[in-house]
């Protein structure tokens, strides 16, 4: 591995703009939260053409909002709620974190949750309880990443996602996980549909050899995926019956997530001995 060397701010080309937009966004804060045309110019140090053109792109995008009777600029929905679902990513696994352990007790086998990054179209596994089963059973590791197009924590966050998204998951490469798995774009697109269909996904052997899960979506407030909960173990004790039942318990557990992500249900008070 190398080591590249920075180039200086002044010499980057091509993000000016974006960065005199970002220069302006960063402006407004709990200790001045509402600015005019000319304050933005003399703070950011901008021509004022150039702070014209640039809020009014914010505005019609949604992230700046203009108050014509103050004739100042506040934070716009967008940036709230751009905002809100940056906060639900990063307190993920302290909201989930009594859930997968509850999970963990009703199952006894391997229960993970994963976080989605919508950038690298994956998951990474943001936090596993190893199964209660002392001989037999499967271990993930935290920070390890997964596609979306296999497994049972992947396909419930591709199933949540905008068509858009997912035909281009079905027309990219698709190598496989474990060499004896092959995704066929088609059959991907049934099981997404099976998927949204029974509320939970599943997995024989898609990661790894001898090993079956389920897995459900975690949404955010704004109903777009934010991660997943699965179950996993292997495939001697993964029965049809039950992956319907760990199916039926991990979908539970993901929507109470999802509840409490959107503010209806209270996460429990930690409590001192």
């Amino acid at each position: 591995m190398g080591i590249v060397k920075s180039e200086p701010e002044h010499n980057i080309r091509g993000v000016g703009l974006l960065h005199k937009a970002f220069q302006i966004l960063e402006l407004f804060s709990p200790e001045q939260s509402s600015w005019t045309q000319v304050e933005i110019g003399r703070a950011a140090d901008l021509p004022r053409s150039t702070v014209s053109r640039l809020v009014r792109y914010l505005c019609a995008r949604g992230y700046l909002s203009f108050h014509e009777r103050s004739g100042r600029y506040t934070l716009g929905f967008s940036a709230i709620e751009l905002g809100r679902r940056a906060q639900a990513q990063l307190d993920l696994a302290a909201f989930a974190e009594d859930v997968l352990e509850d999970l963990a007790r009703r199952t006894r086998e391997t229960v993970m949750l994963t976080g989605f990054n919508p950038a690298a179209l994956h998951v990474v596994c943001l936090a596993q309880i190893p199964s209660q089963h002392g001989v037999l059973r499967v271990y993930e590791t935290v920070g390890a990443t997964f596609p979306l197009y296999a497994g049972a924590s992947t396909k419930p966050v591709l199933a949540h996602l905008p068509e858009a998204v997912i035909e281009r998951v079905l027309a990219g490469p698709m190598p496989p996980i474990n060499p004896e798995w092959t995704t066929k774009p088609d059959h991907l697109r049934a099981d997404i549909e099976r998927t949204r269909q029974r509320g939970f996904a599943v997995s024989f052997e898609e990661t790894y050899p001898g090993v079956a899960g389920v897995g459900a979506a975690i949404l955010g407030p704004d109903g777009r995926p934010l991660g997943s909960l699965a179950v996993a173990a292997p495939l001697q004790r993964m029965s049809e019956a039950s992956m319907e039942e760990l199916g039926r318990a991990v979908a539970e557990a993901a929507a109470a997530v999802s509840a409490r992500l959107a503010g209806d249900v209270p996460k429990p008070e930690q409590t001192g001995a």
